[in-house]
């Protein structure tokens, strides 16, 4: 609802980040999550997409954002991809999306990835020296 109200400006869609604790909480979470001491740096956003862990609960995501996209069209939605610790990772995910139709630049696609971590900034520190 919210890309056709602002349709043909850009909307950022931020891909699931929910903590294993926020996960645990929900009707069943225990069953499946981890407990982890810091769940802040632990199991979530990038490495849950392509964990098989999670892999069936990300199908879903790209499925709704594929809709999004092909049955509404909407091409004006850009995913977000919040918690990638190293751009290994996001290839990862980036993998997984195109399994399930999410191809970057088709149909305007566009990704994103947050930049949330000291590590991300490093990378893109090097990848600029020079410039």
């Amino acid at each position: 609802m919210i890309a056709a109200a602002f349709y043909p400006k850009p909307v950022i869609v931020r891909l699931s980040d929910f903590k294993s604790n926020e996960y645990t909480n929900l009707l069943s979470g225990r069953q499946f999550e981890p407990k982890e001491e810091n769940p802040m740096i632990g199991w979530r956003g990038a490495s849950r997409y392509y964990s098989d862990r999670y892999r069936e609960g990300f199908v879903l995501e790209c499925q709704a954002m594929k809709r999004v996209q092909d049955d509404m069209g909407l091409t004006n939605v850009i995913l977000m991809i919040p918690f990638c610790r190293i751009p290994e990772e996001g290839q990862l995910v980036l993998a997984e999306m195109a399994k399930h139709g999410l191809l970057c630049q088709e149909n305007g696609l566009q990704v994103y990835v947050m930049c949330e971590l000291p590590s991300n900034v490093l990378v893109c520190q090097d990848k600029n020296d020079g410039l």
